[in-house]
């Protein structure tokens, strides 16, 4: 029951690798469909981008590297855990599509942050290149308004865009590149792999390689991500072929509410976190007690063939007495 139920996990990953190939194989030929420019790019996509970036792929490798990481954690995750709600195809699929989504949502959130940041230093630009000459007082008492700020409004919004041209050209390219790739789903996976090590008693635990290898990924996507404004100085993502390295670290942090959300849900369905918890027992422990038992009963078929074998040994030999 349980190996029927492995299958179908094994079989909503095998698809998903295989529409990736596809579409990479099969991009020229439907280049109408699946152009470059139909892919998404800040506060320029749809849902239908969206979904198109996360299965377009334009570098071989890129493709290769993704598909093994894929394979590796959508394994660790749906396939080898002891539970058979983590089994579900669909789970699998829906899995791949919300923490894809999640990433560029991520990132829009992102975006506007910095657009929030910009106004601010525009904003604090204004207000200390303000006019406070009593003829610009007089001015302004006359009309009824503040008139002169106007001047010195475009004054200092120039001024500051001039100062600081390379973090705007870098915002603009930051907005208007297109993002493809399964990366964010990628990074999705191995946060939900991170969560369900830690909380889930269905799934295996990391060891320290795992560790090391997480933290020096999402550590090297860190350093290079623009999470604000003084980080589109250095302009990272110019310097590794524009990768976009904040749409792994949004992918990681989705996959990581997603993960609680899902162990969340299993938890509440079951009726009983006490028994959940298993009376005290650690995390992880029903995995590992259903791979016990499975090695004990690997031991027992072994057992009762060899049973066999000397049963028929001993009965030839009395044959032949």
């Amino acid at each position: 029951m349980i190996g029927r139920s492995m299958d179908r996990a094994k079989s909503g990953l095998t698809f998903l690798i295989l529409i990736n190939v596809l579409v990479h194989l099969f991009r020229n030929d439907f280049r109408h469909h699946l152009h470059l420019h139909k892919t998404y790019r800040i506060n320029d996509g749809n849902l239908s981008s969206m979904l198109l970036s996360i299965i377009y792929h334009m570098d071989p490798t890129h493709l290769l590297v993704n598909m093994l990481s894929l394979n590796r954690y959508g394994s660790e995750i749906f396939v080898h855990s002891s539970s058979r709600r983590w089994h579900s195809f669909f789970l699998v699929v829906a899995s791949y599509i919300i923490c894809g989504l999640g990433a560029f949502v991520g990132v829009e959130l992102l975006s506007q942050y910095h657009e929030y940041q910009w106004e601010q230093r525009l904003q604090d630009a204004r207000w200390s290149n303000r006019c406070n000459h009593w003829l610009c007082h007089s001015i302004n008492d006359a009309v009824g308004r503040d008139f002169s700020s106007i001047f010195t409004n475009v004054w200092s919004d120039w001024k500051t865009s001039f100062r600081f041209a390379d973090i705007k050209l870098s915002m603009f390219y930051y907005r208007s590149i297109h993002r493809i790739g399964a990366s964010g789903v990628v990074y999705g996976w191995m946060g939900m792999r991170l969560i369900t090590s830690w909380m889930s008693p269905h799934h295996s635990r990391l060891n320290g390689i795992d560790y090391f290898f997480l933290i020096m990924a999402v550590a090297h996507d860190l350093s290079k991500s623009p999470l604000t404004l003084e980080d589109f100085k250095v302009a990272t993502f110019f310097e590794e072929g524009s990768v976009d390295h904040s749409v792994h670290l949004m992918g990681f942090v989705f996959g990581m509410v997603w993960a609680m959300l899902l162990i969340t849900w299993e938890k509440v369905s079951f009726g009983s976190i006490g028994r959940w918890r298993g009376g005290g027992r650690r995390l992880g422990a029903t995995w590992e007690e259903e791979q016990q038992r499975q090695q004990r009963e690997q031991q027992r078929r072994q057992q009762s063939r060899l049973i066999n074998v000397e049963e028929r040994n001993g009965t030839r030999q009395r044959t032949t007495l």
